[in-house]
């Protein structure tokens, strides 16, 4: 009975910790329940940050704060060396650092927010930090002799907006050649002949405005007096007039050989010094020019340097003088450089007339001088034109007989053909036939009927002579005019 007993009481308090276990173990579910963990890291408001290269230009670290948020399970990692964060959890504060950036280029970090608690979730952003901007030239001092010359500078930069100055006027450069990435430049500079009578010197710069980026570069050049002649100028023009020409040159020299011009229409004048200028100027003389022609030239010699003297004629007419008979015209042409229009003018108007244009007219005998002058009367021309009265033409003309008989043996009909042999056209006016000096028969020409060009024929024939004619024969006049003036030809034609 007692054993039995025993057992029971053993079952019941299995039971009893059977039931206790398990209404533990309900309790401690509902608490996980209802204390279950929820993360805040997509909420939070992160951003992209960038920083300068260096506590000259901008802070090394940047500080976010974010209020009432609990960043006890945050883990922030950066991926670069140079970039460092940090979290304090007691203020809610993210604080991001980063190094000087020594290098020539942009880098870039990211860094992971992780929840320790949540390990699936996380968030990244990115960390930039700008160039370090530089100029860098490898030598920043050049020295150059008297004579001048070319060098190179070298430098490198990661800008791309910069620019080269110097203040010198006996300074040049140019870019020569670039790369990419941090760039390697060269700079082809020239510097003149020091010709200052010093030593001198002058600043080169590269500098890009934008980023502060700033090189400069000194230099220097000797002067070392030694002789020297420069022409300041070498080739000359004047006009027809003549006149005088300065040539002029800089030298220190007082002894060199100046050679006169090759041309007598050139001479050499007064040579002046002066001594404070360093210069010296040769004068020379130029005659008028007169000649039918555009232009002469000369040469010269200072030192060993050669001159060129260019003499042009502004207006000339390309006619010499002439002659020409009384009512003949004669077309002038005239030669103009640098000259806008031309008026023309007779000297006597009586002798011979000139058109707008340069036409000559003979009015009267005598002689005349014709006028080219230029719109502003600075340059004119002129030619003597002689008007001659026209000459008898008797021993250029001549004439051809051709007789028809009747049945009597009388000339009946008469021709006469006139030949002109001279270089002259002419104008027949009338023709008449006469026997004893008594008139038979005549024929009037018109302005048209009459004409008689200079190598031409004119026939004329006469009827009805039979009986009429004296045993001598025939007398056949002639009345003729040309250039104003009126002539006669007489010819005679005897029987036989």
């Amino acid at each position: 009975m007692y054993n039995m007993n025993k057992r029971r009481m053993k079952t019941v308090k299995w039971f009893a910790i059977c039931l206790l276990a398990v209404l533990v173990s309900a309790g401690f579910e509902s608490c996980s329940s209802e204390d279950e963990y929820s993360s805040r890291l997509r909420e939070l408001i992160i951003k992209d940050l960038t920083f300068e290269p260096n506590e000259e230009d901008g802070v090394m670290s940047r500080t976010s704060t974010f209020r009432n948020e609990d960043l006890t399970n945050y883990l922030a990692v950066s991926n670069a060396s140079w970039c460092h964060v940090s979290i304090d959890a007691t203020k809610s504060q993210m604080t991001v650092k980063v190094d000087e950036n020594n290098s020539f280029d942009q880098r870039t970090a990211t860094v992971t927010l992780t929840d320790v608690k949540a390990p699936e979730i996380s968030r990244t952003f990115t960390v930039t930090q700008k160039q370090n901007n530089v100029i860098r030239v490898s030598e920043k001092e050049y020295f150059l002799k008297t004579d001048g010359g070319q060098f190179e500078i070298e430098f490198e930069h990661n800008v791309n907006d910069y620019e080269i100055s110097c203040d010198a006027d006996w300074v040049a450069f140019q870019l020569k050649s670039s790369t990419r990435g941090l760039s390697k430049n060269i700079i082809q500079v020239s510097v003149q002949e020091n010709k200052s009578g010093h030593e001198r010197k002058t600043m080169l710069y590269i500098e890009s405005e934008s980023t502060g980026a700033f090189e400069e570069i000194t230099i220097s050049q000797e002067y070392e007096i030694k002789e020297y002649f420069h022409m300041l100028k070498q080739d000359f023009t004047i006009d027809e007039k003549g006149g005088n020409i300065s040539v002029s040159a800089q030298t220190n020299m007082t002894m060199f050989d100046i050679w006169e011009p090759d041309e007598s229409w050139a001479k050499l004048g007064e040579l002046e010094f002066f001594t404070e200028l360093l210069a010296v100027t040769q004068h020379v003389s130029v005659e008028p020019f007169k000649a039918k022609a555009p232009s002469r030239s000369t040469t010269m010699y200072m030192h060993d340097e050669t001159i060129t003297i260019t003499q042009y004629r502004n207006l000339y007419i390309k006619d010499y003088d002439f002659s020409i008979l009384r009512q003949e015209s004669k077309q002038l042409d005239v030669y103009t450089y640098d000259v806008d229009a031309v008026t023309w003018s007779s000297s006597d108007e009586t002798v011979a007339t000139v058109d707008a244009n340069g036409l000559v007219k003979g009015v009267g005998v005598g002689t005349a001088t014709i006028t080219a002058k230029s719109s502003n009367g600075k340059y004119q021309d002129t030619v003597t034109v002689t008007i001659e009265k026209p000459e008898d033409l008797r021993e250029h003309l001549s004439v051809d007989f051709q007789p028809y008989y009747d049945d009597n043996n009388e000339v009946a009909t008469l021709s006469c053909t006139l030949n002109n042999d001279s270089k002259q056209k002419i104008q027949l006016i009338r023709c008449e036939i006469y026997s004893d000096l008594k008139l038979l028969s005549f024929l009037d020409y018109n302005d048209k009927s009459g004409v008689l060009e200079a190598g031409d024929s004119k026939k004329t024939s006469f009827d009805n002579l039979a009986g009429k004619g004296s045993k001598y024969g025939f007398t056949i006049v002639w009345y003729y005019t040309y250039n104003g003036e009126n002539f006669t030809y007489r010819c005679e034609y005897t029987l036989d």
